[in-house]
């Protein structure tokens, strides 16, 4: 029921438990119940995001998982933690998207808020074209170089998009994506016609 997260050798379940409900439609004593049986269950890899829970700048959803982990039990060390970067968390300008600025904030805000001391796979939520894709990549190789990240992927990205961060990650010798999480469903399949043969090759 495990495979490699991208080329990368990290084994996540091939089901992962999504918790964006976590908080404004799920309680949180709910949600712990469902991620005691997810984990009993085999299930490896919970993903989350700092927007989810949909209050701004609390990261709702984030701080109900830091409470299930601070439980302790090996709980930490028997997931596979994924989080996302990108919405906004505050007022201010430079509290949303992929800047430097912002990305180096908003990371150290959701270990915070999870209760760890790193983040197995960090995403973008979605690009930003206001953004050069090198500061962004610089941001999160500096995080991965400081222990706070593992691996990077990405979320809602073009085809495009994710050839050039990629590109731009060899090119100036950085860390790059090791996986994408795109909109996937019976109604919307647009990733079969460019975006799952790129990820082939």
């Amino acid at each position: 029921i495990y495979a490699n997260l991208g080329r990368s050798g990290l084994k996540v379940s091939r089901l992962c438990l999504g918790t964006m409900n976590f908080g404004p439609e799920t309680s949180e004593k709910e949600s712990h119940a469902i991620m005691d049986q997810a984990l009993e269950l085999g299930i490896n890899f919970f993903d989350t995001a700092n927007v989810y829970g949909w209050k701004k700048g609390e990261g709702w959803t984030e701080q109900i998982i830091g409470r299930w982990l601070a439980q302790g039990e090996g709980r930490r060390e028997q997931i596979v933690l994924a989080t996302k970067v990108y919405g906004r968390m505050g007022e201010g300008e430079n509290e949303r998207r992929l800047s430097a600025y912002h990305i180096r904030r908003a990371c150290d805000e959701s270990l915070k808020r999870l209760q760890t001391d790193h983040i197995d796979l960090y995403q973008m939520h979605a690009s930003d074209p206001e953004t050069p894709v090198e500061e962004t990549l610089r941001a999160l190789d500096d995080l991965i170089h400081q222990g706070k990240v593992l691996y990077i992927g990405c979320s809602v990205f073009a085809p495009w998009e994710i050839c050039e961060a990629m590109w731009t990650a060899r090119t100036l010798n950085l860390n790059s994506f090791v996986s994408v999480q795109p909109r996937y469903n019976l109604l919307e399949r647009e990733i079969e016609k460019e975006l799952l043969p790129f990820c082939r090759l």
